[in-house]
């Protein structure tokens, strides 16, 4: 039975550094320890853009000087209907120290070399998708990735 009806819209940055390590949050949440590219929800009246700075400030002090193109989409459905976000990937730019801002859920930010990503936990399940994209610094544009929940 569906609870609630909102959808939660999450946009997310593809932040590389100059020796092509991949900008990753770590969260805790329910006594398990995660990673996902960093982003947010997107609050009432903002764009989506504005929402991507407003949490790279927040999360990790980080100046998005460049929100870029819309790279893909993907949707995680909680079975049963408990919880749907969409989340919404866009390349950028940043500038400033990565200086992460730890909370209840956040716990740290890192640049993160592919061969330690292959290792990780990684929400949501998109992780193949990134390694293939990450092959080719993250190129292709307005993909739509079909991706099923997972705790």
């Amino acid at each position: 039975m569906v609870q609630d009806k909102n959808i939660r819209i999450r946009v997310a940055g593809i932040c590389l550094d100059k020796n092509n390590r991949l900008l990753l949050v770590n969260h805790q949440k329910n006594g398990k320890s995660y990673w996902l590219l960093p982003g947010g929800g997107v609050e009432y009246g903002e764009t989506l853009h504005e929402a991507l700075k407003r949490e790279f400030m927040e999360e990790m002090s980080l100046n998005v000087k460049k929100a870029g193109e819309l790279l893909f989409v993907n949707d995680s459905i909680y079975p049963g209907g408990k919880r749907h976000v969409i989340n919404m990937y866009f390349r950028v730019r940043v500038s400033g120290v990565l200086k992460p801002n730890p909370d209840h859920i956040l716990k740290n930010a890192v640049y993160m070399k592919k061969s330690e990503f292959k290792k990780i936990l990684f929400y949501p399940d998109i992780k193949n998708d990134i390694m293939s994209m990450w092959s080719n610094k993250f190129m292709k544009q307005a993909g739509y990735l079909k991706t099923k929940w997972k705790d």
